[in-house]
């Protein structure tokens, strides 16, 4: 808890407004919505206080290690203990937010969590209180205890069985004991089958656990356009898995209710967190059947526990007791086994008839069957049986789902709630009291099930309606949207309910409201003519659309999506509304995106971001991104990292780790571009390292990617390769085509150096014959300019002119053309054409020059000095080296160099007598060194092709052997030793070999 602070942000009804106050200065008045001056105020600050409208409270900016500025939490003293609740960075500090918080720190009555400020009903995340007259059962805790052995505790039975009063008999009995158990509970619904709400209930009831973990875990449930759903859920349960498995204290999990989900994919996660369970923690959970999850292997491996209806059943001897604790007398063993046979020790059976008895004399016992109509039997010995006045508040208060003093009087009229819901609770009459403050109460679900088939036939429709109609207003009032909308449909009131979801939709940053499966659920319940009178909804109806099937359908747009932009298009345009507009073209950019059309994506992106609102940070933040990597596409490195940057700021203000970490790997490979390769092993294994602790492969497979060629870069070939196998199996799991041919692209270079020709042709081969020119250009274009290169490397030129004829006549981008323009001037070189390859490099390094494509400038400068060198323009070579070193020295570039040949060594050694500067001096040494050093020194080098053949020969290769194994004629094989025998001085094979090995040539 901080101390008291030094500032106070105080709202003043008299000037309708908020004043920042200071110990011992003058006021400073603060206006809503003065972003600006109020976050550079909240920068430069760590504490302060917060009296608003809705309560007061004091906020601390925590630091965290290695994390950038800190983030605030909320602090608030409720009696005896202190409310704690997490706040965000500072762009999540507006007024408003302000308000909302201090609100629930008040009224205690919602919790937050770290997605967004959307809130979640705390009392189902609580104990329900514990009757001291309750009878021990001592069998069925020693069951319970033996769920501590294994991953899952199942209890299936019936409702009314007592499986809830058991289990938390369980938990104070192990508490009471002295059991360091931390324990988290939660109470499930219908609306919980929203997979990320019920992973938010269950990440925020686990907070009990560890706060840390927890908040790490919510925070990854934000949905994001490029990925599933189900990517998401499992990234979550991954990063809640590892942590958990540092929490050295037993940890249970409670499920109440769990019959109510019926959502695969709910089944689904909770199957995958009970397959990678750590041994401290535990799921117990309670249904009224049996639950599609793997029982029978968890029974299998010895870590299923069940307790059935069967084992619940109340004993004659438990009967008894509990009789005598109930109605303060003994029964006669006559009627103890008259209640056996008739309610065969069903928990609930056992409380009506004790419920019914408490103010009779008679032994006669009322009929009660579970095979009759248990609701009429309810209604006829309990309900009517109370005062009328009684009787109408449990019917009005029946469709409650969670109950609380205020909330009844607005739907009863009644002042007396408060005091009515704690005679009900103390009476026993189905009522529980919910542990922690705030005074909150839910009905036993027999019970409330019968007083809302009472209530409909006895109040009827239209007044059940009002209630929900009362209700929605009170939810509204205390910042629980959510319920206020479902509320509101219960009431019928469907235009409530639609300007409800839109306030729900505007409170908040758009993308990251991350319940899109209730948000679809809602949007359904609309009709078109309702929904059309705002265009939000009609542009969330068709987000919702998209965010919740993608990628897990093919089609990420349906005719339906397309339909509802168009009205939200024509609402908005007739409105005048530019920033809504701009909002559409910022989703439309999205979906062209998806569908591989880049440059139509980054037209919408553009357009979107003339007219964003500076207040839509997430909108924003994903046209930057689109548009960045557009730049990057073109080339245009200067202005793609740009733009990613300024996106980067929006996603570290908004707190979204996905973007980020995704901004974070485009940054990383613009630097690539940039040559700034020591920036991008620190970006990129920033990138790998949080995407491999969450599972996110989506993000994994592009940073090793692009690690991997930097490898290559520093000649690490074994890390390299590894890195692209790597990247290879990962494109084969995610289906993507580009990271499988990129990866290998790298994989045949690397093969090629270690003299592995025969490989190299055939993957090369196997490329270009599943790839279409019309289908996949930009992969194709990729494939044939790696396979010329490794063919003039080979000296195979003829066939390399024949692929550079083929590349020019397809169609090509800037960086397309660079690259087969740096082919063609290689091919020039060959031909000692220095003049001819001058003309192409020059323009060609200065555009590249230009925009920031470094990799193509030095290897633009790399062939220029060697044009040089054959133009005889000794100064010119030295000029370009020194120019050379100045880039390349400080980041390492290595294969740069060294993918040139021994031609290239001859030259550096011919020239580092004149290069200037020691560190120049020393980095080209050791790049000589990392040359065939002995080839260097001969006085015409040895090609690669040629060292290759030599190789072969010594090894006692024919000239038909070698052709086969290198995949040349035999015809190109006679040439290569006949050069060979020339640079050696020798005359036949034997003499050759005697040469190589003096000069470790092999």
């Amino acid at each position: 808890m901080p101390k008291a602070a030094a500032y106070a942000l105080v709202w003043s009804a008299a000037c309708n407004n908020y004043k920042l106050y200071e110990q011992g200065c003058k006021e400073r008045t603060l206006v809503p919505g003065d972003d600006e001056d109020w976050q550079c105020w909240l920068t430069t600050h760590t504490s302060f206080s917060f009296q608003g409208r809705s309560g007061q409270i004091n906020l601390l900016k925590e630091a965290r290690k290695n994390k950038g500025e800190g983030y605030w939490y909320a602090y608030r003293r409720h009696e005896k203990r202190v409310v704690k609740r997490y706040v965000g960075r500072s762009a999540a500090l507006s007024l408003t937010r302000l308000e909302a918080i201090a609100q629930a720190c008040n009224d205690d009555e919602i919790v937050l969590d770290s997605v967004q400020s959307q809130p979640l009903l705390a009392p189902k995340l609580r104990l329900p209180h514990l009757h001291s007259s309750l009878v021990k059962r001592s069998r069925l805790l020693a069951l319970l205890d033996a769920g501590l052995d294994g991953k899952l505790l199942l209890l299936c039975a019936p409702a009314g069985s007592g499986k809830t009063t058991l289990v938390r008999q369980w938990v104070e009995e192990r508490l009471q004991r002295g059991d360091p158990l931390r324990v988290a509970w939660v109470s499930l619904d219908a609306g919980d089958n929203d997979p990320v709400r019920f992973w938010r209930y269950v990440f925020t009831a686990c907070q009990t656990i560890h706060e840390e973990i927890s908040q790490q875990a919510l925070a990854l449930l934000a949905p994001q356009p490029q990925a599933a759903l189900s990517s998401l859920l499992e990234m979550a349960l991954t990063r809640f898995l590892n942590a958990l498995t540092h929490v050295a204290t037993q940890s249970i999990l409670i499920l109440e209710d769990f019959h109510e989900i019926t959502s695969p994919q709910v089944h689904q996660t909770v199957a995958f967190l009970l397959e990678h369970l750590p041994p401290t923690f535990h799921l117990f959970i309670m249904s009224r059947h049996d639950l599609p999850l793997p029982l029978a292997r968890l029974g299998g491996s010895g870590d299923l526990s069940i307790v059935r209806a069967a084992d619940l059943r109340f004993l004659r001897e438990e009967t008894a007791l509990f009789f005598r604790q109930q109605l303060a007398r003994s029964l006669s063993p006559h009627l103890l086994n008259h209640i056996d046979e008739r309610v065969q020790g069903w928990a609930a059976g056992l409380r009506l008839v004790a419920l019914t008895w408490q103010d009779r004399t008679t032994e006669t016992l009322p009929p009660i069957d579970r095979q009759s109509s248990l609701q009429d039997y309810i209604v006829r010995e309990v309900l009517h049986t109370q005062p009328q006045p009684l009787q109408d508040f449990l019917l009005q208060t029946s469709m409650l789902s969670r109950l609380t003093g205020s909330l009844c009087v607005v739907v009863t009229g009644r002042r007396d709630s408060e005091v009515l819901l704690d005679a009900l609770e103390r009476g026993g009459l189905f009522l529980e009291r919910l542990e922690g403050p705030g005074h909150w109460y839910r009905y036993h679900t027999l019970f409330a099930e019968a007083m809302q088939h009472e209530a409909l036939h006895r109040l009827g429709k239209n007044r059940l309606q009002e209630i929900a109609r009362d209700a929605s207003g009170w939810y509204e009032q205390h910042g629980m949207l959510a319920e206020a909308i479902e509320a509101a449909f219960q009431a019928g009131d469907e235009a409530r309910a639609a300007d409800l979801i839109a306030r729900f939709i505007n409170a908040q940053i758009f993308h990251l409201i991350p319940e899109m499966q209730t948000l679809r659920r809602w949007l359904e319940q609309i009709a078109m003519d309702v929904m059309q009178r705002y265009p939000m909804l009609c542009l969330s109806y068709a987000v919702v659309l998209a965010w919740c099937t993608y990628p897990d359908v093919s089609a990420p747009t349906t005719a339906q999506g397309a339909a509802l932009l168009r009205l939200a298009e024509t609402g908005w345009r007739a409105e005048e509304n530019s920033n809504g507009l701009a909002q559409i073209n910022a989703f439309r950019s999205i979906v062209a995106m998806r569908q591989g059309k880049e440059e139509q994506a980054v037209e919408y992106a553009s357009s979107a971001l003339a007219g964003l609102s500076s207040a839509d940070l997430a909108w924003r933040g994903i046209c930057l991104n689109i548009v960045g990597g557009g730049e990057l596409l073109a080339g245009n490195l200067y202005r793609a990292r740009q733009r990613l940057l300024e996106a980067r700021e929006l996603w570290q203000q908004t707190g979204n780790i996905h973007a980020t970490r995704s901004n974070m790997l485009g940054l990383g490979v613009v630097s690539l571009e940039l040559g700034e390769l020591h920036l991008v092993a620190e970006y990129l294994q920033q990138v790998l390292v949080e995407a491999r602790e969450v599972g996110d492969r989506d993000d994994s497979a592009p940073a090793l990617l692009a690690l991997a060629q930097l490898f290559y870069e520093w000649n690490d070939l074994k890390a390299a390769e590894q890195a692209a196998n790597e990247v290879h199996a990962l494109g084969l799991q995610l289906r993507n085509q580009t990271y499988q041919v990129q990866a290998t692209l790298l994989l045949v270079r690397i093969w090629h150096l270690q003299g592995q020709s025969v490989l190299v042709q055939q993957r090369l081969a196997t490329l270009l014959a599943q790839l279409l020119p019309e289908h996949e250009p930009r992969l194709y274009h990729a494939v044939l300019t790696c396979q010329t290169r490794l063919l003039l490397m080979q000296e195979e030129y003829a066939i390399a002119q024949r692929c550079i004829t083929t590349l020019e006549r397809l169609p090509q981008d800037e960086l397309e053309r660079e690259r087969v323009a740096l082919l063609t001037a290689r091919l020039l070189l060959t031909e000692e054409k220095a003049q001819e390859a001058l003309t192409i490099l020059s323009p060609v390094a200065a555009a590249a020059s230009e925009c920031g494509r470094i990799r193509i400038l030095l290897e633009a400068q790399l062939m220029m000095m060697r044009a040089y060198a054959l133009s005889k323009q000794t100064t010119a070579v030295r000029q370009m080296l020194q120019s050379l070193l100045i880039l390349t020295q400080r980041e390492g570039y290595q294969r740069l160099f060294l993918d040139e040949g021994a031609a290239l060594a001859v030259l550096l050694r011919t020239h580092i007598a004149h290069v200037r500067g020691r560190s120049y001096v020393t980095y080209l040494r050791n790049l000589l060194s990392v040359f065939a050093p002995d080839t260097a020194l001969l006085p015409e080098p040895l090609s690669a092709q040629e060292q290759r053949v030599l190789r072969l020969l010594v090894d006692g290769y024919t000239n038909p052997e070698i052709a086969q194994e290198l995949v040349v004629s035999i015809n190109t094989v006679k040439a290569h030793v006949r050069n060979i025998y020339r640079k050696l001085d020798v005359t036949h094979r034997l003499e050759a070999s005697v040469v190589a090995r003096r000069l470790h040539l092999l």
